[in-house]
C-alpha cells in the first residue's frame, strides 16, 4: 500500500493512522477506518474512535487488530489520564492473543537492570543464522513491531526486541530516557549471552543503536531505520522557521525563563504542541520545557562517537520525513569515516518509502535491510 494522505487533515493524527494500516489487513481495516476516522477532529474523538474500534474487534477475536487499536486509543493520552494504563495494558494483552494465533514461538523475558526491569522479547530460530537485537524509539512498545519483524524469522534469525529506559513497561518500571544506549544495549547481550549481533534501531531507535554500535562492539553491523543525528535538532524542527530560530538561538544562550514561556505560549494554542511537551518531560523526567531540550541535546551523534563506529553501518530516510530534517541522512553520511563499510539510502515518494520509517510501504525498507545484511555476510 501507499501512504494515505489527508484521511484528517491533521498531519500527526493521519500518520499514526498510517503506521498502522501500514501493516495490512492483519492490523486494520482499511476501508473502514480511512471512511470513519475522517471526521476526527480533537483528542476525545480519537479515542473514542478507537477505544470503540478496539472492544469491536477484541469481542470478535480480531485480536491484532484489536491490539493496535488500543494502542491508538493510548497513544494521545496525557500520562495523568484515568485510561492511559489500562489502554496499555489492553493493547499488549491483545498483541500476545495475536502471536498466539499466529504461532509465533517466543519467551518473554524481564531483564534485570538498575535495580529495576527491563522488558524484552525473543524469538528463536532453530536453524540460527545470527541474532538481531531491535529496539524502538521515544515513545515505543515492541510488541508494535513484530509484524515488521517476521520477515526476518523467515529467513532464520533469532530477534530479540527489547525497551530500554524510557520505552514502554521499561519506562512504567520508572527508567526514563537516556542518551547513552550502550548501557541498556550491554545489558541485553549480557543476560541472553549473545557474542554477536546485528542491531536495529526504528525511528528514534536510528540514533540509539548507532550510539550502542560506538560503544558495544559485539554489534557487527547496526541499522538506523530511519537515521537520526541530532535529537534536539529534530524536535525544534517542528515550529515554523522563525519561530524555529528563535528557540534555538534562545536555547543557545541559556535563556531558560523565556523558552518556558514561549513554550507555554505555544502549549496554550496547540493541543498536539501541549500533548508532545507533557509526553517528552514525562519520558525524560523533566519538569520544564527548557531542561527537557537540555536532555535532547545529549541525543546527537557527535563527531568523537561517529568516529568509533567501525561496524558496517546501514542509514536509511524518507525523503519527506516530517520528523527528521533530511539534511541530518547527509551530515552522518559525512561524520561516519571509519566503519567496516557504510551504505545509505534515501527512499523516494516515486516508490512509495518517502514518510518517516518507510511507513505506507515499509516493506521497501525491511527488504533493503534484509538484502543489506546478506551482502555482508
Amino acid at each position: 500500500m501507499a501512504y494515505i494522505k489527508n484521511i484528517t487533515g491533521i498531519q500527526q493524527f493521519d500518520f499514526q493512522i498510517n503506521r498502522v494500516l501500514t501493516y495490512g489487513e492483519m492490523a486494520a481495516d482499511e476501508k473502514e477506518i480511512v471512511s470513519k476516522a475522517s471526521s476526527i477532529r480533537n483528542f476525545a474523538q480519537w479515542f473514542d474512535f478507537w477505544l470503540a474500534l478496539a472492544k469491536k474487534h477484541e469481542n470478535l477475536g480480531e485480536y491484532m487488530r484489536a491490539a493496535y487499536a488500543y494502542r491508538m486509543a493510548e497513544f494521545f493520552l496525557k500520562e495523568t489520564h484515568p485510561q492511559k494504563y489500562c489502554m496499555y495494558e489492553k493493547s499488549v494483552e491483545n498483541f500476545y492473543k495475536a502471536f498466539q494465533q499466529m504461532k509465533l514461538d517466543y519467551e518473554v523475558h524481564e531483564i534485570p537492570y538498575m535495580g529495576k526491569e527491563m522488558h524484552s522479547i525473543i524469538f528463536k530460530n532453530k536453524n540460527e543464522k545470527g541474532v538481531l537485537l531491535v529496539c524502538g524509539g521515544y515513545d515505543s512498545f515492541i510488541e508494535e513491531f513484530v509484524l515488521a519483524i517476521t520477515r526476518f524469522l523467515q529467513e532464520g534469525y533469532t530477534i530479540i526486541l527489547f525497551e530500554g529506559d524510557g520505552q514502554g513497561k521499561t519506562l512504567k518500571n520508572g527508567l526514563k530516557f537516556i542518551a547513552n544506549w550502550e548501557r541498556p544495549t550491554s545489558c541485553v547481550l549480557d543476560y541472553y549471552n549473545v557474542k554477536e549481533c546485528i542491531m536495529i534501531g526504528i525511528s528514534w531507535g536510528g540514533y540509539l543503536a548507532l550510539r550502542a554500535a560506538a560503544f558495544e562492539k559485539r554489534i557487527k553491523a547496526v541499522v538506523a531505520y530511519d537515521v537520526l543525528e541530532d535529537g534536539f535538532d529534530c524536535m525544534t524542527n517542528i515550529f515554523p522557521v522563525l519561530l524555529k530560530m528563535l528557540v534555538r538561538y534562545c536555547f543557545a544562550k541559556g535563556k531558560k525563563e523565556f523558552i518556558n514561556r514561549l513554550i507555554r505560549y505555544i502549549r496554550n494554542r496547540s493541543l498536539i504542541a501541549e500533548w508532545a511537551m507533557m509526553q517528552g518531560m514525562y519520558i525524560t523526567g523533566t519538569n520544564t520545557p527548557y531542561d527537557f531540550y537540555k536532555e535532547l541535546q545529549k541525543h546527537r551523534l557527535s563527531q568523537d562517537v561517529c568516529d568509533r563506529l567501525t561496524c558496517d553501518v546501514l542509514l536509511l530516510a524518507g525523503e519527506k520525513d516530517h520528523y527528521i530534517p533530511k539534511n541530518q541522512f547527509y551530515k552522518l553520511i559525512n561524520k561516519i569515516k571509519h566503519a567496516r563499510s557504510l551504505s545509505a539510502r534515501m527512499f523516494t515518494e516515486a516508490e512509495g518509502g518517502e514518510q518517516h520509517c518507510q511507513i505506507g510501504n515499509h516493506l521497501l525498507a525491511i527488504e533493503e535491510i534484509l538484502n543489506w545484511i546478506k551482502s555482508i555476510d
